[in-house]
């Protein structure tokens, strides 16, 4: 853990002293401390109820126009749920939780909608018992991953342009494996999102694809790609809601590829205060069935 820490602190200071450079060439650099709460909840095909909560805090930091830092400090709270309806016998769950995407600041043309890194995953083995009666197996909390995001803007949205926006992310193994929070092992990633307004409706995609550090023989972890699509509608400068879905490759063997539809609202109700909601709903094995999360957001 300590080791992870060092790295971590490392790490980000030589991103901070880049981003220092940079604010020097811009007079008005944005900043922003967030903190968020992220629920999901389902059975992931196993005879477990996964429920996971997240609070993150979210450190945003837009030296320039076009560069853009988002640094995440997850604290998780996980606990299972047998269902009481399965036969005697053992059964085994495996469980992922991901980071936050609807809260993070992290923005995509001011949509919010940013990729979360995967963070998490758990193998749990539990006895179902012969009553078929259902009842908490367990619960845990503890710090998660840390993860860093960076954007830049080589294209910003103009008369004849669209946004186009290359990513970088990293997560640091900073969360306690005993626990199932993390894998222990730094992960990175790139991607890109694209976006156009078009008068009030902007249509974006954003993907990104992670190679996770876990060896595959030991716990099963694959690289993978995640995806979202959807469309933006700006009701006012202040408010704006996104429909999109988020699906991609399977995070481990054995797993079913995500699949998801989400709902969020962005809304700036101060000055120097906005919020970022969304809502999810899963279809299959490799999502949850259902979660939701706000992140409250201030400027200074």
């Amino acid at each position: 853990m300590r080791t992870s820490l060092l790295i971590c602190t490392l790490f980000t200071s030589g991103i901070l002293l880049f981003a220092a450079s940079a604010r020097a060439e811009n007079s008005s650099p944005v900043y922003a401390l967030g903190l968020g709460f992220d629920i999901t909840r389902g059975t992931f095909g196993s005879t477990t109820t996964n429920t996971f909560v997240s609070t993150p805090v979210i450190i945003d930091w837009f030296p320039t126009t076009r560069l853009d830092f988002e640094l995440t400090v997850p604290m998780y709270y996980q606990q299972l749920t047998h269902n009481g309806n399965a036969s005697s016998g053992t059964s085994s769950a495996k469980v992922t939780a991901r980071g936050p995407l609807g809260g993070a600041g992290s923005t995509m043309a001011g949509t919010g909608s940013t990729i979360g890194g995967t963070g998490t995953a758990s193998t749990v083995s539990s006895s179902s018992g012969t009553g078929g009666g259902g009842g908490v197996l367990g619960g845990d909390y503890g710090m998660g991953d840390v993860t860093l995001t960076s954007g830049y803007a080589l294209l910003e949205d103009g008369d004849s342009s669209l946004l186009l926006r290359p990513t970088l992310y990293v997560k640091f193994p900073t969360a306690d494996t005993d626990k199932g929070f993390g894998t222990g092992k730094l992960d990175f990633g790139a991607g890109l999102a694209v976006s156009k307004w078009l008068g009030s409706w902007q249509p974006f995609a954003e993907g990104r694809y992670i190679v996770q550090g876990a060896s595959h023989a030991d716990t099963g972890a694959l690289n993978f790609l995640t995806v979202d699509a959807g469309v933006t509608y700006g009701w006012t400068e202040r408010l704006a809601t996104s429909v999109y879905t988020r699906t991609g490759s399977a995070l481990f063997d054995g797993m079913s590829a995500p699949l998801e539809a989400r709902l969020k609202m962005s809304w700036r109700f101060g000055k120097k205060t906005y919020t970022d909601a969304y809502v999810l709903k899963g279809f299959g094995d490799g999502s949850p069935d259902y979660g939701g999360g706000v992140a409250v957001f201030a400027e200074f």
